[in-house]
């Protein structure tokens, strides 16, 4: 191969590889500054002096804007989703975020003075981890990762570890659980997260 063609053979395959790179850059930005707003208005939120209620329905809030609420939910359910119907699913959803406002309101309630430090984004099969350190004064810091997905369009949250627990398949278990224990009746589940919200 002689030097002009191997330039243009160069060039062009810079060309072709540029736009990947710089998307793959600009996605793995977006990912990361996904988590840096959620960790800005979660702390602001946990230090707020609004009531269990409010911060519970500014919570449900968030998640509507930053997470994809019908995968994580849909995910939570396992098979037993399969056989929903929309109805009864539409109720489903809006019940499990509730009962994760409310669980998770109240798990954080004893946190108010920490700062987190949010890492790089970096791609993964399903999308784009980030990893947080939660800084908790004289204790250990708390790590949490976010696990990020574009394929709705948008950089969304569909799940977050903390120190490695993940939060969507842990609800599965503790949902199938539940769900067995009814016999199979999702009726009488979802009246049960119901009274839960």
């Amino acid at each position: 191969m002689n030097r002009r063609l191997f330039l243009a053979t160069a060039t062009a395959g810079l060309a072709i590889t540029a736009p990947r790179l710089a998307f793959a850059q600009s996605a793995e930005a977006a990912a990361r500054e996904l988590v840096q707003q959620v960790s800005t208005e979660m702390l602001a939120l946990l230090r707020s002096p609004s009531t269990p209620a409010e911060k519970q329905a500014a919570f449900m809030d968030m998640m509507d804007r930053y997470s994809n609420m019908r995968q994580i939910a849909g995910f939570a359910l396992g098979r037993y989703g399969r056989n929903m119907s929309e109805p009864l699913k539409l109720r489903y959803i809006e019940a499990f975020k509730q009962f994760v406002a409310a669980s998770y309101i109240g798990r954080f309630s004893e946190y108010s003075g920490e700062t987190i430090d949010v890492g790089n984004a970096r791609r993964t099969r399903s999308g784009y981890a980030v990893d947080t350190s939660v800084r908790r004064g004289t204790q250990p810091p708390l790590s949490v990762r976010w696990e990020i997905s574009d394929r709705s369009g948008k950089p969304l949250i569909e799940d977050f570890e903390i120190e490695g627990v993940s939060m969507a398949t842990s609800q599965r278990g503790e949902f199938t659980s539940l769900i067995n224990s009814y016999g199979g009746d999702m009726e009488r589940f979802v009246q049960y997260l119901e009274s839960r919200g």
